[in-house]
């Protein structure tokens, strides 16, 4: 039986270096154009290592989640990013189990 899990992620090659790719997902107006907001307050920080790692707690209306961003350099010379959305209230849906709910919850927009 497979293991359910409470984390999406994704993984991307960009093509801009590690520090561009850092200053877009740490500075709030830079995320907030790219990722949108949060439904309901604000993303606080919950753990920063420039220019490689952010994590964010990330409020939804089923509850507060966290998302970590983790930076590398990439093959190509641009930057890996890797995003790992994890669930961390009670209510939040088992994101692996419900992928439509897990789209709504966490405001990912996710390809079927």
């Amino acid at each position: 039986m497979s293991e359910v899990s409470d984390e999406l992620v994704f993984e991307a090659e960009l093509d801009a270096p590690p520090e561009k790719v850092w200053r877009a997902v740490a500075t709030p107006e830079l995320r907030n154009a790219w990722l949108g907001e949060p439904e309901t307050g604000r993303a606080d920080v919950a753990r920063a290592e420039p220019p490689s790692r952010l994590d964010l707690v990330w409020p939804t209306p089923e509850g507060d989640t966290l998302i970590s961003f983790e930076i590398a350099p990439g093959a190509a010379g641009g930057a890996h990013l890797t995003i790992v959305h994890r669930a961390l209230a009670p209510r939040v849906v088992a994101l692996r189990r419900r992928p439509r709910a897990a789209s709504r919850a966490t405001g990912w927009r996710m390809a079927a």
